[in-house]
């Protein structure tokens, strides 16, 4: 009796999604091994109930497992089996991270933005390989649109997998809502000032929110992170007499003037943090920028706690501003798997 078998197409857009996902975990193995510490699965499974190196192992297989469903779909039974059970137990154990969400949530430990956790939809994404994979694709000449859908089911996966970054961890408030654990500094990333010196509307944002963390007793100190621009004002000055303005003590307002990007920032604060023993960091900015910020300070040894500004302002660059965050991201994430 001849198998049954699933549409083609299905079949090809499942191995497209198994390939970005199995390529992707391998990269990040990769740069755990060169890095002691260095953990980029976190952007789409965490495993913290297994030990680290029953991590590793289930991690390289699922990857390799993925990868060979997407490369050669038709399997054997016992290579069907392996495909089922570690496509499955993926979709479960995103589905547990999914389930942390909500508990961790409720404790007051983050403040999403969205009410639904990435890790459903990677869930969901891995129930669709299993169910996918469960029959082979047809026999036949569809080799070559099969290999088009792949490629191009990976290909959105490149651009789609930051976005949805930006869009769920951009807008969680890592911070969380309780003044009793308060972060010792909260990182401001700089912004435009006007040829008048007077602060953009994306500046203010920042400022605003990064004043109402400092007053609500959830940050002790501001570092704000700037350079001078085509206006010709110092950013990060600029910045410092908002606070100062605001009410926030001029001894508690850290001044770094050299923050001309994301990585000088990254740079001029990281040695700051250790020389004075500070451990507990936040970084703020717009959530679009966050994803990039975690990466940097990551690569550099610092898990911080990235916070959203409270945007108050329509900003019309803003859809600009997200999709120049896509291969930004890609750059930054290389960088860290490279060490």
């Amino acid at each position: 009796m001849e198998e049954k078998t699933r549409a083609w197409p299905i079949a090809a857009v499942a191995r497209g999604l198994a390939l970005f996902c199995g390529a992707f975990t391998l990269l990040n193995v990769v740069g755990a091994l060169r890095t002691p510490g260095f953990d980029e699965n976190i952007w789409w499974i965490d495993l913290h109930l297994l030990p680290q190196a029953a991590a590793l192992v289930f991690l390289v297989a699922a990857a390799l497992t993925l990868v060979g469903y997407a490369v050669r779909p038709r399997m054997s039974r016992w290579r069907r089996a392996v495909t089922l059970v570690l496509a499955g137990l993926c979709a479960v154990a995103t589905a547990g991270n999914g389930v942390d969400f909500y508990v961790l949530w409720s404790r007051g430990d983050f403040r999403p933005g969205l009410p639904l956790p990435l890790s459903f939809v990677f869930c969901a994404g891995f129930g669709f390989i299993f169910w996918a994979a469960l029959r082979p694709p047809p026999a036949g000449r569809r080799g070559l649109p099969a290999a088009a859908v792949l490629a191009v089911t990976a290909a959105a996966c490149v651009v789609l997998f930051p976005l949805a970054q930006e869009l769920f961890f951009g807008n969680t408030d890592y911070l969380g809502g309780s003044a009793s654990r308060p972060a010792d500094a909260v990182v401001v990333f700089g912004a435009e000032v006007h040829a008048d010196g007077s602060p953009s509307f994306v500046l203010m944002d920042r400022m605003d929110t990064a004043i109402a963390l400092c007053k609500d007793h959830r940050v002790k100190r501001i570092i704000v992170s700037g350079a001078v621009g085509v206006s010709g004002y110092n950013e990060a000055l600029v910045m410092r007499d908002m606070a100062v303005k605001a009410g926030v003590p001029s001894k508690d307002v850290v001044v770094d003037s050299a923050g001309v990007n994301t990585e000088a920032t990254v740079r001029d604060t990281v040695p700051f943090f250790g020389g004075v023993g500070w451990r507990r960091i936040a970084a703020e900015s717009d959530f679009y920028h966050l994803p990039r910020i975690k990466l940097a300070y990551a690569r550099a040894g610092w898990n911080v706690l990235t916070v959203p500004a409270h945007s108050t302002h329509r900003i019309p660059q803003t859809p600009f501003l997200v999709l120049r965050e896509v291969p930004a991201f890609w750059v930054y994430y290389l960088r860290a798997v490279g060490g």
